[in-house]
């Protein structure tokens, strides 16, 4: 079972990176680096757990999560699509979801730490600027405005970004959920085809 999830693991890494990261452009794919650095905790914390059968339940329930997830979608392209596909994507997506949401409030307290001291520091260079306009101070200003700006703009698009896949997870949307589902159908399937490789 370690195995498997580590391959399903090593699945996500790729889609995600392949064609110079085209999938990290993809609404879903917040989501489904949440679900990748959850299922990665759930392989670092029992790979050296004391208590085997615990760490054998947990790995069954992620297991049994992910199977739970694409079994539509296997069935589905088991019949060539031949009808319309039920996105009932189950309890791990929801979770999957609140976990990012979570992260999403921790990093916009964060952002908003760094909002507060970046206007101190302004604030501060401006005073200094006013009382000595020499070209050091100047440029000090200049680039603590420019460093801002681009830390900004970074944000909001990440935000953006987050709280769009959250809002399609919260609706059921199934253009989302479809495509979430295929790329873990994707990730195992394709540690399937490497594992039958190597053996």
């Amino acid at each position: 079972l370690h195995v498997k999830l580590h391959s399903t693991v090593a699945g996500l890494r790729e889609q995600l990176n392949k064609n110079k990261g085209e999938m990290r452009k993809a609404p879903a794919s917040p989501l489904l680096v949440k679900f990748q650095e959850g299922l990665e905790r759930i392989l670092s914390d029992t790979v050296d757990m004391k208590d085997k059968r615990a760490a054998l339940l947990q790995l069954r329930s992620a297991d049994s999560g992910v199977e739970r997830l694409i079994a539509p979608y296997k069935t589905w392209e088991a019949a060539h699509r031949s009808y319309k596909l039920a996105t009932d994507s189950g309890i791990l997506l929801e979770e999957t979801a609140s976990s990012l949401d979570t992260r999403l409030s921790k990093m916009e307290k964060a952002f908003q730490a760094k909002k507060n001291s970046h206007e101190k520091r302004l604030g501060a260079l401006r005073i200094l600027a006013r009382v000595s306009a020499s070209k050091p101070n100047k440029d000090a200003l200049q680039r603590e405005e420019e460093s801002f700006n681009k830390l900004s703009q970074k944000w909001s698009k990440q935000h953006a970004k987050m709280r769009s896949a959250l809002d399609a997870v919260k609706k059921k949307d199934t253009n989302f959920v479809f495509a979430f589902m295929r790329a873990v159908h994707d990730a195992t399937v394709n540690d399937d085809l490497h594992a039958s490789a190597v053996a």
